[in-house]
């Protein structure tokens, strides 16, 4: 299975932030049925910019500097949307999760994705949080699968007006 010969780990340089971004802007496009769009690009380089709890990234370790996924974890109250006022200092923010669109469906998204609720834990954190997109299946099936649940009302997404919503999991498992 192709998900298996990924290596998942911690990264906090800049170059790979670069790849991540680049990564971003083509997985939303492919995603949406777009062009890639200098909105998102600007809005996921702010997410980065944020304070960072974990950035955990996936390559084949072949190809230096490519990123296959990553999911970014950022301090609580960086998300934006109805609780970032609220977040209490217990609660992470999972700000970014993608995965190639040619390296989906073989698990490498679950994999950042419990890589990155374990850092949050790892950090002291007793929860994470993101948001997901209410008409986005194959993500919210993800989340649910990890033991994130909905919380509160959709809300618009900033950039495409989408109904959002916040999602929770326990960090501590």
């Amino acid at each position: 299975m192709i998900g298996s010969s990924f290596v998942v780990r911690t990264a906090d340089d800049e170059t790979t932030a670069a790849a991540c971004v680049d990564l971003w802007v083509a997985a939303v496009a492919d995603r949406d049925g777009v062009s890639a769009s200098g909105a998102v690009r600007d809005r996921a380089r702010a997410k980065f910019a944020a304070e960072r709890v974990a950035l955990v990234v996936a390559d084949d370790g072949t190809a230096p500097g490519v990123v296959t996924g990553f999911a970014l974890v950022s301090a609580p109250g960086t998300g934006g949307g109805p609780t970032a006022g609220a977040a209490s200092s217990g609660v992470a923010y999972l700000s970014l999760l993608a995965v190639a669109p040619a390296a989906q469906g073989h698990g490498l998204g679950r994999r950042l994705l419990a890589a990155a609720v374990s850092a949050a834990a790892e950090a002291g954190f007793g929860h994470c949080e993101l948001h997901a997109l209410e008409d986005n299946a194959p993500a919210l099936a993800l989340y649910a699968s990890a033991g994130f649940h909905p919380v509160g009302d959709p809300f618009p997404h900033a950039l495409n007006g989408r109904p959002t919503r916040v999602w929770r999991a326990d960090a501590r498992g």
